[in-house]
């Protein structure tokens, strides 16, 4: 039978059985790959299929990971039209639709080589959601509310640090933002101890680690599919783990006067196998921009100031920044002194 004719079949009878996925899997997309039609057939099937079998969300995620990330023109790097083709088919009301889409977007922010900022704002988007308001996210039903744990920063770990290319290892205004907003939100909880090491890097990046632009790399310079066709199960068990201490991200102490290594952490996406040659020039480069502007010292001030109260959080983020920061503008230093750093 045509692959397509499969399709079709399953989309009249409304399931999806584990004879369907296997043989998906093998008479269909056998190397994981598929062209336009057969990945809106895969979201058709996914929307309108109302019995499915238990492996199907797996076989989703990778034929449209492949899809977006592999099968496009520089291989390796999600453009706008694509970004917002997959926006449309994941959300409803403006959320992720569930734990499934949400595999989906957190696979291919990690594995392009560069995606739209939205995409990873997406993810950050959807970890708030689920901290704040776990009964109507897309994953974390029946978790903790306003507690952050090892999963979430996993995630938004894999969201900021994700893409490989200079693009990728700067945190966004926006995304320095969202980490502020659960920041303030859980201060008087119970979060992981790897939330507070996560929170100074990702600010302290985004305020001194800035990048400009830089265009794609050529087609052939960028990461090979056959590490992502070795390596792109886990999401989903790291997903299902939300609420729970099992992932161990590790708690460590932030090295305040170790200014190079600090960058290279800061830098470091810590999922992908990185070039530690590239990290290091990376981390020169960065060094170099280590100024904290007047544009810069006022929107620190804003945030911290938002909800009146100094937190320890924000007193570590300050640290590193009067540690780190060969130059500090000096409408950062009253701030500096009422949390003791002067």
């Amino acid at each position: 039978m045509h692959g397509r004719d499969i399709i079709s079949a399953m989309l009249v009878r409304k399931s999806i059985t584990a004879d369907d996925v296997e043989l998906l899997r093998r008479e269909v997309f056998q190397d994981g790959a598929a062209d336009d039609v057969e990945a809106e057939a895969i979201f058709r099937l996914d929307e309108e299929c109302t019995d499915k079998d238990a492996g199907w969300p797996q076989l989703y995620v990778d034929v449209l990971t492949d899809y977006f990330v592999w099968q496009t023109t520089p291989r390796g790097h999600v453009d706008k039209a694509h970004a917002r083709y997959l926006m449309q088919r994941i959300l409803r009301n403006n959320r992720i639709a569930s734990a499934t889409e949400l595999e989906l977007l957190v696979n291919i922010v990690h594995w392009a080589a560069s995606v739209p900022t939205e995409l990873s704002e997406l993810v950050l988007l959807a970890v708030r959601e689920s901290v704040l308001a776990p009964d109507e996210a897309a994953y974390g039903r029946g978790r903790r509310p306003k507690v952050i744990d090892a999963v979430d920063v996993e995630l938004i770990k894999r969201a900021i640090y994700a893409p490989s290319t200079d693009v990728g290892i700067t945190v966004t205004r926006r995304e320095a933002e969202i980490i502020f907003e659960l920041n303030d939100a859980t201060v008087a909880c119970e979060n992981h101890p790897s939330w507070k090491q996560l929170f100074v890097f990702a600010v302290g990046n985004h305020l001194m680690f800035p990048r400009p632009h830089t265009p794609p790399p050529a087609a052939g310079e960028v990461m090979h599919r056959g590490n992502w066709l070795r390596a792109r199960r886990g999401t989903f068990e790291l997903l299902r783990r939300v609420g729970n201490e099992g992932l161990q991200s590790g708690s460590g102490q932030i090295d305040l006067g170790a200014r190079f290594q600090v960058a290279m952490q800061a830098m470091r996406g810590p999922i992908r196998e990185r070039d530690l040659d590239a990290e290091a020039r990376e981390a020169r480069i960065a060094y170099e921009r280590e100024t904290i502007d007047e544009e810069e010292a006022h929107w620190l001030i804003g945030r911290v100031k938002r909800d009146g109260v100094l937190h320890e959080n924000e007193t570590a983020l300050l640290a590193f920044i009067r540690n780190t920061s060969p130059n500090i503008h000096a409408s950062l230093e009253p701030l500096l002194r009422e949390s003791g750093l002067q």
